[in-house]
């Protein structure tokens, strides 16, 4: 049976966003596309008629996660009921919901150890991704002068990521807990 032009769209959507969730809590090589579709309630077959590989599944779930978050913090410092749009984010990101719900944290504590391993599109969404939250955390936090702003900004950002990263390593611990009240505290958002 031929399904319509847009309920294939609604199918590539729906398998986008679940690779998003999944790859985040299994990881890139965690998830098979037969598992992934199946989570998505369609067929592998349907995975072909969309995708070329994995990998191109791979880069475009991982962009689609990226520009959301970047979006997403944009549209905290656009809210002028947020007095404090740097800190909002820190919050948000160094927060033990953010450590325990894999399916919804960002892709750079999740999935940037395994971008590596990966095709160069993959690769290129992690680093272009990585330039554009740079970019606008340089906007957004404190400092004299632009290099000054860019660098803290890589910093804070690096420490966000590994925090998140050590934290969940620690499990739901207070050793866990103390990482992320520690990283706020260093980065100036506790």
């Amino acid at each position: 049976m031929k399904v319509s032009r847009e309920k294939a769209e609604q199918n590539r959507e729906l398998v986008v966003e679940t690779a998003g969730k999944l790859f985040r809590e299994h990881g890139f090589d965690g998830i098979g596309v037969a598992d992934l579709m199946k989570s998505a309630g369609l067929t592998v077959g349907g995975f072909y008629k969309n995708f070329d590989s994995k990998e191109d599944l791979l880069a475009e779930s991982c962009k689609r996660i990226s520009d959301s978050t970047l979006e997403k913090w944009k549209g905290y410092a656009a809210d002028p009921s947020i007095p404090d749009p740097f800190k909002r984010i820190g919050t948000s990101y160094l927060s033990s919901k953010n450590r325990d719900d894999l399916a919804k944290t960002c892709i750079y504590s999740t999935l940037a150890g395994e971008a590596p391993r990966h095709e160069d599109a993959v690769k290129r969404v992690f680093s272009d991704g990585t330039q554009s939250i740079i970019d606008f955390l340089a906007t957004i936090v404190a400092g004299e002068t632009e290099e000054e702003r860019r660098a803290k900004a890589i910093i804070t950002f690096s420490q966000w990521v590994g925090a998140l990263m050590l934290s969940r390593a620690a499990g739901q611990s207070e050793l866990s807990d103390e990482i992320l009240k520690a990283a706020r505290i260093a980065t100036n958002v506790e």
